[in-house]
């Protein structure tokens, strides 16, 4: 029963998804404000949580100033888990592109795929982040490169933090922890095993903490602060999952 609900999950999943792209596609094309492709895909998110059975529970204020929204990274869903009161694109490592409807909705959203391996797309990316800011949107990003399972988080790459450090943009710190470390997408595991694995339960729940929005003028200050914050909450929130 568990393996069919989960692949029932899957064809709604990579329903949502493609039907999203399509629309906002639709949008580029008529040349539609932004405003309304980041309505497309705050409702895409809702439906997929719910038919997911995602449950979050939410901790702290939701971003609602422009700036770079730094998160941990547990999984593929992490992305859907986050809202914002401000439009924002994402930064994602450059193989999602080439995933099967998943980069189709990363190319209709406009995400920055980065080559995390190559000195010029890395600094392309921070470019490209840089307009994005200046255009008055937010740019998701997850600082550790990759997904780790726990528990605390990986270092964090300093590059973004001194582009905001530069240009004065604000970091709003975002910590992530499931209820079950086996929701993180790790090493070599394949999409669609670890998805009908996880998603065969009923309910997958998580807790996503936002801290309070950093800036300054020293990129390693502003580092340090979001990386300790981030391991902090972590460690907090697996706490509370283990009923501490």
């Amino acid at each position: 029963m568990g393996i069919l609900l989960a692949i029932v999950r899957l064809v709604i999943f990579l329903n949502i998804a493609f039907f999203s792209a399509i629309f906002i596609f639709l949008c580029r094309i008529f040349a539609l404000p932004q405003s309304v492709v980041f309505f497309i895909f705050r409702a895409a998110k809702r439906l997929i949580r719910f038919f997911l059975g995602i449950r979050v529970s939410y901790h702290g204020e939701r971003p609602a100033v422009r700036g770079v929204i730094m998160a941990n990274h547990r999984s593929y869903i992490d992305i859907v888990l986050i809202p914002s009161k401000v439009p924002y694109v994402i930064v994602a490592k450059k193989q999602v592109r080439s995933w099967p409807v998943v980069g189709l909705v990363g190319i209709a959203l406009k995400v920055i795929f980065v080559d995390r391996d190559s000195p010029e797309s890395r600094r392309n990316t921070r470019h490209a982040i840089r307009d994005r800011l200046k255009e008055k949107l937010s740019v998701l990003i997850f600082p550790e490169g990759t997904t780790y399972e726990g528990p605390g988080i990986l270092e964090f790459k300093p590059g973004m933090f001194n582009t905001c450090a530069e240009d004065g943009f604000t970091v709003i710190p975002v910590a992530i922890e499931y209820e079950k470390k086996e929701m993180a997408w790790i090493g070599k595991d394949t999409f669609v095993p670890h998805f009908i694995r996880t998603f065969r339960n009923p309910l997958v729940r998580v807790a996503v903490s936002f801290g309070l929005p950093l800036s300054g003028n020293d990129a390693a200050v502003l580092r340090e602060l979001t990386k300790n914050w981030v391991a902090a909450e972590t460690f907090r929130l697996r706490g509370i999952w283990n009923g501490e």
